[in-house]
């Protein structure tokens, strides 16, 4: 997760986009004045080429302490209005606002700390080597053991972070609302799904093991 925070923006993703400052137009300033609005210590904001690799739009922020960028995809600037852009923003920076980032971060190091508690169990528990068969402890079969044992655990980890995360996704919808931009969230999350070509009603249990995000006709329904 820090990697993603500070290497990630600043490094990896300009190999692959074209990152350019946004120009002064009246977005930019509206933009600004959220970002105040909300205390979000913004510093600069670009546009990136996402077009040139799919019609995939987003817009996200990165940074630590009081230096936040904001990125926007130029298909987000083509395809929303500026109202409607200014709504995704609302509903980004309510991840920020709810620290959902440090939470995540937190939930990524619990898992390690299950991880690696379990593999220690594994690794030098005897009964557990004389109840599979094995008179001596061995690091291999120790290995084997806790990666054959230890991937239910994995899984159930894994619903329960889809879980968390999709809660997080509605928390942030919820604040972009109480700002005022829940019809602008709804009209731009429409032309954002038609151009990312997703599924918009997918089967609930699947969308449940495998979704960090609430299906489109969830997150509709929850907004109105």
């Amino acid at each position: 997760m820090f990697f993603i925070i500070t290497i990630y923006p600043h490094v990896i993703a300009p190999l692959f986009n074209k990152f350019t400052e946004l120009e002064d137009c009246p977005l930019k300033e509206k933009i600004q004045v959220l970002a105040s609005k909300v205390e979000f210590p913004l510093t600069k904001l670009f546009k990136i080429d996402g077009s040139k690799r799919s019609a995939h739009s987003n817009a996200y922020f990165f940074g630590l302490g009081k230096n936040k960028r904001i990125v926007l995809f130029d298909t987000l600037l083509e395809h929303l209005e500026d109202e409607e852009i200014l709504a995704v923003l609302c509903h980004e920076l309510g991840h920020w606002q709810k620290s959902h980032i440090w939470k995540n971060m937190l939930n990524i190091f619990l898992q390690i700390f299950v991880l690696f508690y379990v593999y220690g169990f594994f690794v030098t528990n005897d009964d557990l080597f004389l109840s599979f068969g094995f008179e001596d402890k061995s690091i291999i079969v120790g290995i084997t053991l806790f990666m054959r044992l230890y991937s239910p655990v994995s899984y159930v980890l894994q619903l329960l972070t889809f879980r968390l995360s999709r809660r997080y996704e509605y928390q942030a919808d919820e604040y972009a609302v109480d700002f005022g931009y829940g019809k602008l969230l709804c009209s731009g999350l429409v032309k954002m799904f038609k151009e990312n070509s997703g599924d918009l009603d997918p089967d609930e249990l699947y969308a449940a093991c495998h979704y960090t995000h609430p299906t489109f006709v969830e997150r509709l329904n929850y907004i109105k």
